[in-house]
């Protein structure tokens, strides 16, 4: 109970800010065409929904993704620059834009970690799979919305039973605005039914709330370097991160 008093409460502060209009038209690209697009960011750490899975080095993050209409389907990973497997990860994933503020996806995560390697197949065994309903906000609402579930895989069978429990879901409350050339976020996330210890809780927690910003650094009169930056809360882990990043 104390958990959700504290989501609420973050989710009022957000809701209360004065908001920039944003016309909706804006929040997904057109998807009347075929495209395909790569690139790969560079982190100082690998925080994911509030936890620190890349040790304690930078990470590597490559994507790659295919869009035609309304469906995208991509792959990206992580990879530690600390000459360890730690944090490694090897992501697909499919997406449905349902219109243009919401979207569903599915992802297969794998992480293939030197010390627990069960290799890529069968996929119960070394694989999660989620599904997340995202809501990107529109003029009148311009708060983002997304609902993750994991429903199979590793987190659901293990060599010794076909009981653990799949259904730890996390809900994310996002708010974005500028300050001249800078893109600034707030975002607060919680999880629920975290039965299994996914997101390191004993059922339920407090574990993603922070502040973002973003923004390119033109190098030269053709090349501008995208660099973000975030300040990172784990209520429930009693923890905090200051992160860097750029992309390429």
């Amino acid at each position: 109970m104390k958990i959700m008093k504290n989501f609420v409460l973050v989710l009022l502060l957000i809701s209360s800010l004065k908001t920039v209009a944003q016309d909706s038209s804006d929040i997904v690209p057109e998807t009347s065409s075929s495209s395909f697009d790569l690139g790969v960011d560079i982190q100082s750490r690998y925080i994911w929904r509030g936890i620190q899975l890349g040790g304690n080095s930078s990470s590597v993050q490559p994507w790659a993704e295919f869009s035609s209409g309304a469906f995208s389907i991509g792959a990206w990973g992580a990879y530690n620059l600390g000459g360890t497997s730690i944090g490694n990860e090897a992501d697909l994933y499919i997406s449905l834009a349902i219109s243009d503020a919401l979207s569903f996806t599915v992802t297969d995560y794998f992480f293939p970690t030197d010390g627990n390697f069960q290799g890529y197949f069968p996929y119960n065994a070394g694989h999660v799979f989620e599904g997340m309903l995202s809501f990107a906000g529109t003029e009148g609402f311009p708060i983002g919305i997304s609902v993750a579930t994991n429903f199979g895989g590793a987190i659901k069978y293990d060599d010794t039973s076909d009981e653990k429990s799949a259904y730890s879901t996390y809900v994310e409350a996002s708010y974005s605005t500028t300050a001249g050339d800078v893109e600034l976020g707030l975002f607060a996330g919680a999880v629920f039914a975290d039965d299994n210890g996914y997101y390191l809780t004993d059922g339920s927690g407090l574990i993603n709330v922070g502040f973002s910003a973003s923004k390119e650094i033109k190098l030269s009169e053709s090349f501008s370097l995208p660099v973000n930056a975030a300040l990172i809360l784990n209520p429930d882990a009693e923890n905090i991160y200051l992160t860097f990043g750029f992309s390429l």
